[in-house]
């Protein structure tokens, strides 16, 4: 198996809207072309939340119509700048319950895909409801191999804002219920605008950059510090029986396409 991780592509109202200098929507679209270029044969593209800056439906708008000519099955999620009902009003078919939270199998394989959002803070947690459902789904996978996609980091990051304000306040229970399930082979997340690996436990996580702006790692400081001399990335993810392997790729620079001015 073969797919994309994409992530914090922060869609504004309109194409031409800047944020921080960037044409989010440019990137997104530069994003798309590259993986249509040289990835067609991924089984999905998964983005990992703040699919949006302002929730804005312009920038549900331009999602949709981006994505629907990719010809790749799509899947999102949401990140703490996103909201449910602006987003559902393009894409009713994300969503189990109160929630965009869903579940897509691949083969042996089982995607879940987790939201962490609560509307109007930064932070992100799995309240009793949405824990409830992970678990039946975990029950319902015991004997798959499972993996799970969310926005908000489930362990620290090391980055002061991101474990304090833009922390996932569920990880206690999180963890807990992970513990009675031996299924869980990975958990690929957003939020933090750069790449990190990690292991908690048995479970190793990833997580990658942003088509939009990065955040630098200096984890001594208080202050978040944003980056765009850092080029956007998005993950290669392939999967088979005994191994994966991920792979960044800067799509402005790889493959000889040289680097375009937003």
């Amino acid at each position: 198996m073969k797919f994309i991780h994409l992530s914090d592509i922060h869609l504004l109202g309109t194409p031409s809207d800047k944020l921080y200098g960037i044409k989010p929507s440019k990137r997104f679209k530069r994003a798309l072309k590259n993986i249509r270029a040289h990835h067609s044969d991924a089984d999905c593209v998964v983005i990992t939340g703040d699919l949006t800056n302002n929730a804005d439906p312009g920038a549900y708008a331009q999602l949709k119509k981006q994505i629907d000519g990719l010809g790749i099955p799509v899947y999102p999620l949401m990140g703490n700048h996103d909201h449910r009902k602006t987003f559902w009003k393009f894409f009713p078919e994300f969503r189990d319950g109160n929630f965009v939270q869903y579940v897509r199998e691949f083969d042996n394989r089982v995607f879940l895909f987790l939201d962490t959002l609560v509307e109007g803070e930064e932070y992100g947690l799995l309240c009793e409801e949405r824990l409830a459902w992970l678990e039946k789904q975990l029950k319902r996978y015991a004997d798959r191999k499972v993996y799970l996609l969310m926005h908000h980091h489930p362990i620290r990051s090391g980055l002061y804002r991101m474990d304090t304000v833009g922390n996932f306040r569920s990880a206690k229970a999180f963890w807990k219920l992970l513990s009675r399930y031996d299924s869980v082979q990975h958990i690929f997340f957003g939020h933090l605008h750069r790449p990190m690996q990690a292991f908690h436990r048995s479970v190793s996580l990833s997580a990658t950059r942003s088509t939009t702006f990065q955040v630098a790692y200096r984890p001594d400081e208080t202050a978040e510090h944003l980056t765009t001399s850092v080029q956007p990335a998005y993950s290669v993810v392939k999967l088979d029986e005994e191994d994966m392997a991920i792979h960044l790729c800067e799509y402005l620079g790889e493959y000889g396409v040289s680097r375009v001015e937003d």
